[in-house]
């Protein structure tokens, strides 16, 4: 199993020990991260039904340990700590440093942003953004989450999960409603990503806006990311979308090489070659708006 792969497993026995305080600063973090603006400790205890005194002394905590932030006017506000810590974390940081110059110099040459995504239970995570350089650009916010298959950077993900992951994966998708579409079209829609080793799809959230996606391997050759480039055509951007992936596709590979990846075998440089041709022959992707999803 690769280090950011969701991990499926059966269903975890039921629990015989609890630990409320860990329980309650947990909700509290998990709450205030959901929140986009600031809060009082009366706010905290009404949102998770638990009275102030249960917990004052957890809030004053999570402050003085530099997780909350409390405002003259006695309000609370999440800090920067969990995103610090999140990338002090060996595997997320080592992907961020071999991605981020590679996706510097490719905002520059494709005038269009870009931002890399990996699997984190039934969602895709951003972990990296950078924008283009134009005045007019479509940007994802650092470390938000989505439903996997309502992007095409989840689709690719879970496209490359083993059979024996994805299929329990998919189910928990479906079981959630979070997936448009008849099992069998979102089947083959993976089978398509597979054979292709890319996604070129209209965006559900931005009308005109043409996902590209393509995947990252680490040093096992496992695809652990997803690099996907939000095309988004203006008078001031000068490359068609065929010109855009192929220069995403060498982005992803020397993101994938500087982590290690081994060189695409025989068959995965014949694919390469062989979607290379379909991209160049298919034609303007439907840019038609489906719904708010991304």
């Amino acid at each position: 199993m690769n280090d950011f792969v969701a991990v499926v497993e059966d269903e975890v026995p039921r629990r015989e020990y609890r630990v409320p305080a860990a329980e309650k600063a947990l909700d509290i973090l998990e709450f205030m991260a959901a929140r986009g603006e600031d809060v009082t400790q009366t706010e905290i205890s009404a949102a998770l039904g638990r009275s102030i005194h249960e917990l004052y002394r957890i809030i004053q905590l999570l402050e003085r340990r530099g997780f909350l932030i409390r405002t003259r006017a006695d309000r609370y506000r999440l800090s920067l700590k969990l995103f610090e810590l999140a990338h002090m974390h060996p595997p997320v940081n080592r992907l961020i440093d071999a991605a981020l110059p590679v996706m510097r110099d490719l905002v520059g040459r494709i005038d269009q942003s870009c931002h890399l995504a990996v699997l984190r239970d039934v969602q895709v995570l951003i972990v990296l953004q950078v924008d283009s350089p134009l005045p007019m650009r479509y940007s994802v916010a650092l470390g938000s989450s989505f439903p996997i298959l309502e992007t095409s950077s989840g689709a690719v993900l879970l496209a490359s999960l083993p059979p024996a992951e994805q299929a329990p994966l998919l189910e928990r998708i479906l079981a959630r409603g979070e997936a448009e579409g008849h099992p069998a079209d979102i089947a083959e829609r993976l089978r398509g990503i597979g054979e292709l080793g890319y996604e070129m799809r209209a965006s559900l959230a931005v009308e005109g806006c043409t996902n590209l996606s393509l995947p990252v391997r680490n040093h096992t050759g496992a695809i652990i990311a997803a690099l996907t480039v939000p095309y988004l055509p203006q008078k001031q951007a000068r490359f068609p979308k065929t010109v855009v992936l192929e220069a995403a596709r060498a982005a992803a590979h020397e993101i994938s090489r500087a982590l290690g990846a081994p060189e695409p075998d025989g068959h995965d440089a014949r694919r390469n070659n062989a979607s290379e041709t379909r991209a160049a022959a298919t034609p303007a992707v439907s840019t038609r708006t489906r719904g708010r999803k991304q």
